[in-house]
């Protein structure tokens, strides 16, 4: 048996479900709203921070401020940006984080970070090791991301 997840345009809606009907063969698992896409995002975002937060991930406080640079750089399209640190630490505040760095730290440290990501440089001059640790939590995060939401679009989630 094989499930295939659609994503069908509201005003097809009816007439494929009219299609899907007369194949007995095929049985609608779920049927399901994209939702606010902001909000699906959003979810993801947290999801990923969760996972990361449960894999002991960041090290220091100034860590999220690299997540903070890095969705600032629009490494996943949609993903939000933030002006100052306390947009970012009030975002991370909705999604029920606390223990956050303060706004000091994520200025600190979103000045040592020079570049582009994946190519940063730290103007801090760490050693290579943590260098490379820095922006594996940016990889860490994407990877979480893409579970989150590659689960939530199964087709078998009701919670969008």
């Amino acid at each position: 048996m094989k499930q295939v997840v659609l994503r069908i345009d509201d005003a097809a809606f009816e007439k494929f479900m009219g299609m899907v009907d007369l194949c007995p063969m095929v049985e609608v698992l779920n049927v399901c709203g994209t939702g606010d896409k902001k909000l699906t995002i959003d979810t993801y975002v947290a999801s990923a921070i969760r996972e990361m937060r449960q894999a002991l991930a960041f090290k220091n406080p100034c860590d999220y401020a690299y997540l903070m640079v890095a969705m600032n750089e629009s490494v996943v399209k949609g993903l939000p940006f933030f002006y100052t640190p306390k947009d970012f630490i009030d975002y991370m505040h909705q999604s029920d984080f606390d223990n956050l760095p303060g706004r000091t730290t994520i200025y600190d440290t979103i000045a040592k970070v020079k570049g582009k990501y994946p190519d940063w440089t730290f103007t801090d001059s760490p050693k290579a090791s943590e260098a490379l640790r820095r922006k594996n939590l940016v990889k860490r995060f994407l990877s979480a991301f893409m579970r989150a939401q590659n689960n939530k679009s199964d087709g078998l989630s009701d919670e969008f």
